[in-house]
């Protein structure tokens, strides 16, 4: 069973590796200084990240956005993120980090999400070296990435050496509890169906109860637990499967006193962002732009007020 489970999985990532984003940008609207590789220690191994610096005149230090990619944590590549990542490091003047990070079945549940955060860490640890500000970091992901974005947001709270100002939960699996077949879509054949989430649970999730944790479940989190979270930009698509558990998930921020900026699209299903239709992908990226741009404003000007305290 395990040996035909990582077979599948293997043709899924193949497959994954050959589709493309019907939506993209052209690399030439949103120059950057450069775009490299650099492979990060963890201890799940080198993690391969993409990094997308910006042209800037400015002397401070760079916020930085750690983008995820989807693909049901067990297929999807940050390559299929590209063009998105350039227009934010462009438009905002950030680092983009854009992560490889381990996959499952190979590395269940909660391989992916320690890795992640350990390159967290490892970003404020370089921040010197690198020119960026440990305390301006925003999460964000995209499906199974949106699920990891929160999770980090999460873990990340009181850390002593970074900060995470904000996270982008873009149409997210936030309820792993839930049976596929309770997942409903108004269309007869949504993108995301049962057979695929089914899937994608048992190779993400090596014991059933894993379900059952915050962090593999956001959505189960007590409100108290919740607590304390960065505010959060939440998107849902109309059609898509996942729509009612991330829309009872910005209530549950809500509840618990955490800001969430919340959009539904109508018209549109899983992945939109990626295979459009195009003037809602836009929107939306546009909607992810501004509320990345006002986090990053934002913790800049308390950073400020708290060196002006520090001061006096």
């Amino acid at each position: 069973m395990n040996l035909l489970k990582n077979i599948k999985a293997k043709l899924l990532r193949a497959l994954a590796k050959r589709m493309k984003a019907k939506f993209t940008y052209d690399a030439a609207q949103y120059p950057l200084r450069s775009v490299s590789q650099t492979f990060i220690p963890t201890a799940w191994g080198p993690a391969r990240a993409l990094f997308y610096w910006p042209h800037t005149s400015s002397v401070g230090q760079l916020p930085v956005y750690l983008n995820l990619h989807g693909g049901g944590f067990v297929a999807g590549v940050p390559e299929h993120d590209d063009s998105y990542c350039r227009r934010l490091a462009h438009n905002l003047g950030c680092l983009v980090v854009n992560l490889d990070y381990v996959l499952a079945p190979e590395y269940p549940f909660p391989a992916g999400l320690r890795q992640s955060f350990e390159v967290l860490e490892w970003l404020a640890g370089q921040a010197t070296a690198l020119g960026i500000d440990p305390q301006r970091i925003a999460v964000g992901g995209h499906s199974a990435g949106g699920n990891l974005a929160t999770g980090l947001a999460n873990l990340a709270r009181g850390h002593e050496q970074l900060r995470v100002v904000h996270q982008v939960i873009d149409y997210a699996a936030v309820d792993l509890s839930q049976a596929p077949e309770l997942k409903r879509s108004p269309l007869d054949k949504p993108l995301l169906g049962t057979g695929l989430m089914r899937f994608f649970n048992s190779c993400y999730l090596s014991d059933p109860v894993h379900a059952l944790d915050p962090l593999a479940s956001p959505l189960l989190a007590r409100v108290e637990a919740l607590q304390g979270m960065p505010a959060a930009t939440l998107i849902t698509a109309e059609y898509d499967i996942l729509r009612a558990e991330g829309e009872a998930y910005g209530e549950k921020l809500r509840q618990a006193g955490v800001e969430v900026n919340e959009r539904m699209f109508p018209g549109c299903d899983h992945m939109f962002t990626h295979l459009g239709p195009d003037a809602s992908a836009d929107e939306a990226w546009q909607f992810i732009e501004d509320a990345l741009r006002g986090a990053f404003r934002g913790a800049a000007v308390q950073e400020a007020d708290h060196a002006r305290v520090g001061n006096l």
